[in-house]
């Protein structure tokens, strides 16, 4: 519903038929009262908060972003969640609350709504968050749309997972899943695990109608009260199912049969298409992760490598050079100048080397190499989400540099170096943010020449400036390069949460 202006029409069909219609301007008045209703639903819940012991928070957001050129600076843009659009300015409204009930254990319940009113261009009104959450003991379900990001990487100043960075807006979802490190029995404490399933809506694009998301992962951990741990995870994504825009396509395997195919990466049957009837039914991708990590009495280091497959041959590891690499250092000193820093290598230009052919009956196939990330010959619109990519930013969203059908995603070629450093200066709390990168297209499209990149953020949080306690955040965004080209921008937000 984002910004769309839809006319709904009722029909009465009796003897004389009336027609009721909604215009955009009633549904533009319907959306505010949906922001309205998101302020009221939280003050009554409020109410009776104060009587239990639920747990209740209300956040409320006003922001504004403005650059030098009609493209934000890639910091400012990017890892938000799809929130801000790819123009000169932005301006938002956000407001939502989280609810969390019957505290008592083993059982609670959790939910939570988020709205955004944004302008860029045109005003758009949608939710960002509306989701419900069960815990009973180490387990939970959850369903809706949540913010998320997920892999190994440093929580607060990476460059973002490799497959789910924080990029898009959230995806509809059903999960269920042990959110946090659990026990296994008779291992004393010392191996550990967690991981979840999840089933998801990609709702419609240019390419495909109704796609449908497969998501499974898990990880195990050894250390438990040891100041060292080891760990190992594994993510498996998929596209799946849908109606293709093109012809030749049609309808997309989607029966109960073809799930299990895609759980476990198998062939398509006959019915299904040519190429995935001989190779694997739907649009497949995963990282593999593996970290360490070491508590001193002082300071943490941890370090991380996630390396990306999407068919055999990257199972092999034959794309071994791709990949992100990370090392992060955290201070735990009360208030440091310097609380964590962060240096991270991020590679996907061998993609599994040169293509290998197989001939069946005639007919030639693709046995591996030329991995082509992030795109995908019958999911066209590749690995995003309303136009932006589900992955790192550094391989670039088709909502700043959209390609052709066989190449959607243009540039997914790259090598790049990242840094961050974050800490306080008093009570002012700051993040810096450093990428460099080097691109270079895509395979079937390089682009003429290597195209380099340098990214810069100065962020700043001061929570005692404004009256009421309003939380004042200020940011400054450069780049300069001649991939994104040069650009200088500013963003303000003023929020509170209470």
């Amino acid at each position: 519903m984002a910004g769309d202006f839809w006319v709904v029409k009722l029909c009465l069909e009796k003897r004389n038929s009336a027609s009721f219609y909604f215009s955009k301007y009633n549904l533009h008045s319907m959306k505010y009262l949906i922001l309205l209703l998101g302020s009221i639903i939280p003050f009554s819940i409020s109410q009776v908060n104060a009587q239990t012991q639920n747990q209740f928070q209300y956040n409320f957001e006003l922001g504004s972003t403005v650059s030098s050129s009609k493209l934000p600076p890639f910091w400012l843009l990017s890892n938000q969640y799809g929130m801000l659009a790819p123009h000169q300015f932005n301006s938002w409204l956000r407001t939502g609350f989280k609810a969390k009930f019957r505290e008592a254990k083993p059982v609670n319940f959790s939910l939570g709504m988020e709205g955004i009113n944004s302008y860029s261009q045109r005003n758009n009104l949608y939710l960002q968050q509306v989701f419900a959450k069960v815990n009973i003991g180490f387990v939970r379900l959850q369903g809706g749309l949540i913010e998320e990001k997920f892999g190994n990487q440093d929580s607060v100043l990476s460059s973002g997972g490799l497959l789910w960075s924080g990029n898009a807006r959230p995806m509809p979802k059903i999960t269920f899943l042990v959110p946090k490190y659990t026990s296994i029995p008779f291992t004393k404490g010392y191996f550990e695990f967690k991981g979840g399933i999840s089933h998801g809506w990609f709702g419609k694009s240019s390419f495909i109608d109704k796609a449908w998301l497969h998501h499974k992962y898990f990880y195990f951990q050894f250390g438990g009260k040891l100041p060292f741990h080891m760990h190992y995870g594994f993510h498996h994504f998929a596209q799946w199912g849908g109606v293709s825009r093109d012809s030749t396509f049609g309808k997309l395997p989607s029966s109960w049969d073809d799930y299990k195919k895609v759980f476990v990466a198998d062939h398509g049957s006959n019915d299904a298409p040519s190429m995935e009837s001989h190779n694997r039914l739907g649009n497949h991708l995963g990282t593999r992760n593996f970290g360490m990590d070491y508590a001193f009495k002082k300071w943490t280091i941890q370090l991380y490598w996630q390396n990306i497959f999407e068919d055999g041959s990257g199972l092999a590891y034959r794309n071994i050079r791709d990949g992100l690499w990370g090392i992060s250092l955290k201070f735990t000193k009360e208030n440091p100048l310097v609380k964590r820093l962060v240096l991270e290598y991020i590679l996907t230009t061998d993609q599994s080397g040169e293509v290998d052919y197989t001939t069946i009956n005639g007919v030639q196939y693709i046995l591996g190499g030329n991995d082509n990330y992030f795109n995908h010959t019958i999911y066209a619109y590749g690995w995003s989400y309303r136009n932006m990519t589900i992955g790192t930013p550094l391989i670039t969203s088709p909502a700043i540099l959209k390609g052709e059908k066989r190449d959607y995603i243009r540039n997914n070629k790259i090598k790049a170096i990242h840094a961050g450093i974050n800490g306080n200066f008093q009570t002012i709390n700051y993040t810096i943010l450093y990428t460099y990168s080097v691109n270079y297209g895509t395979n079937f499209y390089p682009f003429s020449k290597q195209l380099e990149q340098h990214a810069t953020l100065l962020n700043i949080r001061v929570p005692d400036l404004l009256p009421y306690k309003f939380l004042l955040s200020l940011a400054l965004g450069l780049d300069l390069g001649n991939l994104y080209g040069n650009s200088f921008g500013g963003e303000i937000r003023i929020g509170k949460s209470f």
